[in-house]
């Protein structure tokens, strides 16, 4: 722990006004809760999903990137139900959303799903967020025989951590726009596959690349090749003050699935920690508004890898209400 600590505020308390702010953000996104069928075949990765919903939109001739921002949530507001739901900014992208899950998923159904964040005045917020240990031109794991959510439902079963109110949020934008920045990624990842697949200079000698050099060189040209997207992964953890960091921590361990043992990519937990206790509260409201704003920690991931951190439970679980058959 750094010395700082001391000093450093984990969780804050709204007053009345701002906890109104985070239960009823401005701007309503089209949002649907989903609930998948009880014995209906789960896709462990919903690839057909990721392409259904990305529409490249840029204007300013391709300068500015204004496609939609979308977000996947998990929720736990009452230890006894998680809820599932995704939310798009346009009524059009809601009904591709519903007709391809419905594709995927037979017997899927839907409510209307919750906006904002549950949250009074004598709760505190806080949270983490969840970032790439490696430069993000290494994949994650994205191949599964299950939905990798399992291992993060798993996490939030009804007598895990009953205090706390929790929303895991995946918010997710086509890349696009911004040309020289999409140039010099590229550019850094080709550079990469390079280094990997050449000799390498030993002071005997030289020598070939190994087998994992040679996979990790294609899987980064496989991902660089390919439609990307601007991901951030946010944990809101409400009401568990103290406890916020091991709670954040306790819900990171879930997605340790996604550890890729081929490019040595894994998602890094880090723990939302400011000198001043407003910075907590403009993370819970960038949470509440579905924006990637300053507390994103945001990385770049493949139509397989989003699809992966897309996933809908196969598994049964007392707080999943499963669609009735």
């Amino acid at each position: 722990m750094s010395h700082l600590d001391p000093f450093l505020y984990y969780t804050a308390a709204p007053t009345e006004e701002e906890a109104e702010y985070l239960r009823k953000p401005a701007v309503q996104p089209h949002t649907i809760e989903v609930k998948t069928p009880r014995n209906g075949d789960i896709p462990a990765i919903p690839e057909n999903l990721v392409k259904a919903v990305t529409e490249l939109q840029s204007k300013y001739f391709g300068l500015l990137n204004t496609s939609p921002v979308a977000a996947f949530e998990i929720r736990r507001t009452h230890p006894d139900k998680i809820k599932f739901q995704f939310s798009t900014p346009t009524v059009r992208l809601e009904r591709k959303l519903r007709t391809h899950l419905t594709n995927e998923i037979p017997g899927i159904r839907f409510n209307d799903g919750t906006q904002g964040v549950p949250v009074t005045s004598e709760d505190t917020v806080g949270g983490g967020l969840l970032t790439t240990g490696r430069k993000d031109w290494y994949p994650l794991k994205h191949d599964f025989d299950q939905p990798p959510v399992d291992s993060v439902v798993s996490a939030l079963h009804r007598h895990a951590m009953r205090d706390t109110k929790f929303i895991v949020q995946v918010l997710f934008q086509p890349v696009i726009g911004k040309p020289l920045r999409r140039w010099y990624w590229r550019k850094r990842a080709y550079q990469r596959i390079g280094y990997l697949r050449k000799e390498k200079e030993k002071l005997w000698g030289s020598r070939n690349p190994t087998p994992r050099e040679k996979r990790q060189a294609d899987a980064i040209e496989d991902k660089a090749g390919t439609n990307r997207f601007h991901t951030s992964i946010r944990f809101l953890v409400i009401g568990a003050d103290e406890y916020t960091q091991s709670r954040v921590k306790e819900l990171s361990g879930g997605y340790n699935t996604f550890e890729n043992p081929d490019t040595g990519q894994y998602l890094d937990t880090v723990t939302v920690k400011s000198l001043r206790k407003q910075r907590v509260l403009d993370f819970a409201e960038t949470v509440a508004h579905r924006r990637f704003g300053s507390w994103s920690h945001s990385f770049q991931t493949s139509v397989p890898e989003l699809a992966a951190l897309l996933s809908l439970p196969s598994i049964e679980q007392e707080n999943i209400t499963q669609a009735e058959q």
